[in-house]
């Protein structure tokens, strides 16, 4: 099983926003922006990671923070209408 680090995370998201934009902009359908700014917003609210520069904070304190960052990343994607 591959172990999630908060690099590997980034990069998976990252990933996903390159074949979001290439997906809208050869479908001209906006909708792939949403659908990543969800993904982004669920992949950190299930799995919440932080880089360890920032690691001598409290746990609990990094994981609320992160799951409302994410919580918010999928409000943006439900709510927006990107690319109309």
């Amino acid at each position: 099983m591959l172990h999630l680090t908060f690099k590997r995370q980034a990069l998976l998201c990252l990933l996903v926003a390159i074949v979001a934009i290439i997906l809208a902009h050869v479908t001209q359908m906006g909708i792939f922006h949403n659908i990543s700014w969800v993904f982004y917003g669920t992949i950190f609210f299930i799995h919440p990671t932080w880089p360890k520069s920032v690691d001598w904070q409290d746990p609990k304190k990094l994981k609320r923070g992160i799951r409302i960052g994410a919580a918010l990343c999928i409000l943006i994607g439900l709510i927006t209408k990107f690319g109309v």
